[in-house]
């Protein structure tokens, strides 16, 4: 038993400094521009890129071997890595500085997937193994005690960036300097101090250590270009749960995670980092050493907020929202002239047009159309969190394998429940999901907290999934079966892709204009109002939380039935549907198109669908056209392809009117 414990706390220790060594670069890089960077485990997956270069194959390299070649190459990768960050500051990071923390977390996401197809162009998409080298290839012998001498030295080397980082952050000059140009530049500056300069040397040193960490875990990892998103996961959750900005909270966090891991291996591999990283964002939001990094209107408890939400409304102060546009001078026009009248005509004209592709088109071709409906939808739902609400949720993809789960095992098992009610099970499993976890997770935490903390329910989900003999382990549910529509006396089978085409598309056409009647009713006034001003709409009377909490059982009941829809089309559910990887497809859609217009989602899931379609014969070539874009999109044009057609066709009126002769009247 003992040895047991010991073996156990060795592990859990190893674990625990590779967290930190993973996420010691991107808690310098909150602590200076408050930017929580998604693509900072691509970077780490860079830094181990070009150390195995120089490490080579069996530990012997082209610089020899041993373990001074193996850290001067780690060093060297850290070099590189940082000449990386320092024109990723220049290009993208300068730009984030005065946006808002979800704007900048979907950004550096941009950059992440930008990075991956440029990985995936150098290196190809082939794992590559990295031996450990000589010198720490063997095991050091305790009694009957055996640990990896690689072990000892990834535990050694990260108490030694611990105590180096501690020293330089929060002993010496240059770390109070650093601290005081985040806290207050504008004073740093009239004191004389170069600002950009000295953050530029910040953002250096946190690349730095992502590369230099790369290097050292690279005999730790199989080498691929997606590595980076399973490193960010381990590294967000250590910079949230040890505190933004907190170095000696992030070497804290590293140590429980890692131990959480090592001891609940035994059960659930990867389970026990995502459970802990859940229990402390709920239990304590600003992490366990707080860096005054967290909002306060965040800080203060929901309970707080009921009781001024009671004194609010005992005043009866009254609320008053934005009129409705039909409540304006635009009632006396005629039906027809009204734009949203407009807009429902040409939504009738494209989903006739829609209906008779079936007839014309290639099964390939009915088959991306419904694959892009199915995404459509389920960005719309999204949205309504985030373009409406302004709730960054990014855990969404959980409700969808909720939704397409359930109806996959009830069509596998044959079961005699028409489909339609089957769709509505699975909308109300996903709402009944959503009202404890939404309860929860949207009144305990906001802004990046919540963001990280869907992240994790949805990856404990997939995990937990993936040991369900039920649904499959990490095979899934293979051979859906397509329905049959039964409609009084008439069956409809629904086998046929155009077939189920058609019901798709009617479904689908249901639920957006369920969602156009949430967005633009008395709700969705309700929840832009939140979206703008949360102080002003908690001071006129309206329950913040309870709204917000209302969307986040809405969104997700919707995405569930939008999964429903799904597993009969694709015939396959895995626990990757509720991957990262689909979390962040409605994101990517949304922003694309614009998410401040209704329709938006819609117009980037088309774009992004034929992106992916007109970049799918070479490898990384999709991720690199699609992260661009994103990034483009978020730097240059917030509102999306939405909006830079707005201004276009603007732009274009003004430059048609200016060249109209302008007539001027005759004077006698």
């Amino acid at each position: 038993m003992t040895l047991q414990l010991l073996s156990s706390i060795s592990t859990g220790l190893t674990i625990a400094m590779a967290l930190f060594l993973s996420a010691a670069g991107l808690t310098v890089l909150f602590g200076v521009l408050r930017i929580l960077n998604f693509a900072h485990g691509t970077f780490i997956a860079i830094g181990a890129y070009v150390a195995s270069y120089a490490l080579g194959k069996g530990g012997v390299g082209f610089f020899g071997s041993g373990i001074g070649v193996f850290v001067t190459a780690s060093v060297a990768a850290g070099l590189v890595v940082a000449l990386i960050g320092m024109v990723v500051d220049r290009v993208v990071f300068s730009r984030l500085r005065h946006v808002d923390e979800s704007s900048a977390l979907i950004a550096t996401f941009a950059l992440m997937l930008l990075m991956h197809g440029v990985m995936t162009l150098i290196w190809g998409a082939d794992i590559v193994s990295v031996d450990p080298p000589i010198g720490l290839d063997s095991a050091v012998i305790f009694g009957r005690l055996v640990i990896p001498e690689y072990s000892l030295f990834l535990i050694l080397a990260g108490v030694l960036v611990f105590v180096a980082l501690e020293l330089m952050m929060g002993r010496i000059w240059f770390g109070k300097i650093i601290k005081s140009v985040a806290t207050d530049p504008v004073i740093m500056a009239i004191m004389g101090f170069d600002i950009r300069k000295l953050v530029g040397i910040a953002i250096a040193l946190s690349f730095f250590l992502a590369g230099f960490a790369g290097g050292l875990l690279a005999p730790n990892q199989a080498l691929k270009p997606h590595l980076g998103e399973s490193l960010i996961l381990q590294a967000f959750a250590v910079v949230i749960i040890g505190g933004l900005g907190s170095v000696p909270g992030a070497f804290m966090a590293s140590i429980l995670l890692g131990l959480a891991e090592s001891f609940g291996s035994r059960y659930m591999p990867s389970l026990a980092l995502y459970i802990g990283m859940v229990l402390i964002l709920l239990v304590r939001p600003e992490g366990l050493v707080a860096t005054g990094s967290i909002r306060p209107h965040h800080r203060r408890s929901w309970l707080q907020r009921r009781a001024t939400m009671r004194r609010v409304q005992k005043s009866r102060v009254p609320i008053t929202l934005l009129p409705r546009q039909a409540d304006t001078a635009e009632e006396s026009q005629m039906f027809w002239q009204r734009p949203a009248a407009r807009i429902v005509a040409l939504v009738l004209i494209a989903a006739i047009l829609l209906s008779l592709l079936p007839w014309w088109a290639s099964p390939g071709t009915v088959y991306i159309a419904s694959y892009v409906m199915i995404q459509a939808v389920f960005a719309l739902s999204w949205n309504l969190l985030f373009g409406f609400a302004g709730l960054a949720v990014f855990g969404h993809a959980a409700f969808f394998a909720i939704g397409a789960y359930l109806v996959a095992v009830v069509m596998k098992a044959g079961l005699p429940i028409p489909f339609p009610l089957l769709l509505l099970a699975s909308g109300l499993l996903g709402a009944l999901v959503a009202a404890p976890v939404g309860a929860i997770t949207v009144r305990r935490a906001g802004g990046l907290q919540l963001a990280i903390l869907t992240l994790a329910l949805s990856e404990a989900f997939r995990v937990l999934v993936s040991y369900s003999e039920l649904l499959g382990r990490d095979e899934g549910l293979s051979a859906v079966p397509r329905p049959t529509l039964d409609l009084l006396f008439v069956s409809i089978p629904l086998t046929s892709g155009g077939s189920y085409f058609v019901f798709l598309l009617a479904c689908c056409g249901l639920l957006t204009g369920c969602l156009w009647w949430l967005a633009h009713g008395e709700f969705g006034r309700v929840l832009r109002s939140l979206h703008q001003d949360p102080e002003r709409a908690a001071f006129i009377g309206i329950d913040i939380d309870r709204y917000r909490l209302v969307a986040f059982v809405l969104a997700s009941a919707i995405a569930a039935v939008v999964g429903g829809l799904a597993a009969p089309l694709t015939q396959i559910v895995s626990p990757e549907t509720a991957s990262v990887a689909n979390s962040t497809a409605p994101m990517l859609n949304a922003l694309l198109g614009g998410a401040t217009n209704f329709w938006g989602p819609v117009i980037g899931s088309v774009a992004f669908s034929g992106i992916q379609y007109a970049t799918r014969t070479l490898a990384g070539l999709s991720e690199l056209v699609t992260g661009t874009a994103l990034l483009a999109v978020v730097l240059i044009t917030p509102d999306g392809i939405v909006g830079l057609l707005s201004r276009t066709y603007r732009l274009a009126r003004s430059w048609i009117g200016s060249k109209e002769p302008r007539s001027t009247g005759a004077t006698s």
